[in-house]
């Protein structure tokens, strides 16, 4: 069985193809009667330190490192956004700041449908650099910074002045909170992020809940793409991580990562369900593997066990993965999930 490398990872991540909210007023208790002050006194100084103390709790929150580890210096107003990454371009859509986002990637603009219809966009494998100076933006979050050369692709717009925030692939549904708290931290939405990662957590206890009452696990195979060689994945990777939630195994858990296997390995599995992710449309997939030829004794299909389930929401590690959990759930445990 053969593991694909890193940067097939992140590639498919890039492939797949991943509301708006504000910040929330907040409630003052009533204060206790105070001496009336003259007209001097009241010449807006309190409307002043009101701002310095607010900009002072905004750069407070504001991280000092990215989700690599490298140390940025982000401004305190991030009006211009470049966004090469589909999870962080949905996420600001969804924190309401789809205005501010001046370049996005190709992937974003496919899947995204909150973006002006004229908005610039970047390969982030192989960015324009002189076109990402030409937008000034305020930040740039990018998940592939270097080359396989190991050449930083940025390195000009950070010498130009740039905050450019690196955030890793996640590989774990903590690693996606983390990633959307620092994000919203970067652009002044800590609250609203907050209150993203809590929902989330809740989602995730109930189906979890649920899932630790399943008795008699079942065995699922997860495709990305059909025969000749089928793309999958083991431990270390989230979505591993929902089946283990949602209370079934994994056939491939015993392996690392993203993998590929051959046909003769699926059979042996035997799986009880098969899902699918693969690209091209929902009920061709489906369809396909139920119609493979010498696999018509595999559980899975012996019981009409094989179901779509939506690529881009597999791939796109931001807070719509809860979506997949719940579509997961319900296609591999119906009875159970069907109030979930």
């Amino acid at each position: 069985m053969k593991k694909s490398s890193a940067v097939l990872l992140a590639v498919w991540l890039l492939f797949s193809l991943t509301a708006c909210g504000s910040t929330p007023a907040s409630t003052k208790p009533a204060d206790s009667p105070a001496p009336a002050r003259s007209s001097a006194e009241s010449d807006g100084t309190e409307g002043r330190t009101s701002l310095e103390s607010e900009a002072e709790t905004l750069a407070s929150t504001l991280p000092g490192i990215d989700r690599a580890g490298n140390e940025i210096a982000i401004p305190k107003e991030t009006n211009k956004i470049v966004s090469l990454t589909p999870a962080v371009t949905g996420l600001l859509c969804d924190l309401g700041l789809s205005g501010r986002i001046v370049c996005v990637d190709p992937d974003s603009r496919e899947t995204i449908k909150d973006l002006d219809a004229d908005i610039a966009v970047c390969d982030p494998l192989s960015p324009d650099i002189p076109k990402l100076l030409s937008l000034a933006p305020d930040i740039v979050f990018t998940d592939t910074p270097m080359a396989p050369s190991g050449q930083n692709l940025y390195q000009a717009a950070v010498e130009a002045g740039i905050c450019v925030a690196e955030i890793p692939p996640s590989h774990t549904l903590g690693n996606i909170e983390d990633d959307i708290q620092f994000v919203a931290d970067c652009v002044g939405k800590t609250m609203e992020g907050e209150t993203i990662v809590a929902d989330m957590e809740i989602d995730i206890q109930k189906t979890a809940s649920i899932g630790r009452t399943i008795s008699d696990p079942k065995t699922v195979l997860f495709e990305f793409s059909g025969l000749p060689s089928i793309q999958s994945f083991g431990t270390g990777v989230y979505l591993n991580e929902m089946l283990e939630i949602i209370g079934a195994k994994n056939v491939l858990a015993q392996e690392i990562g993203w993998v590929s296997l051959e046909e003769e390995q699926a059979l042996e599995a035997n799986p009880d369900v098969i899902l699918t992710a693969c690209a091209g449309q929902d009920a061709d997939a489906v369809e396909e593997i139920l119609n493979r030829p010498g696999w018509e004794n595999i559980t899975a299909v012996q019981n009409l066990e094989v179901h779509a389930i939506d690529r881009s929401g597999c791939l796109i590690p931001n807070q719509h993965i809860i979506g997949t959990l719940h579509e997961m759930a319900a296609a591999v445990y119906p009875q159970d999930y069907h109030d979930n």
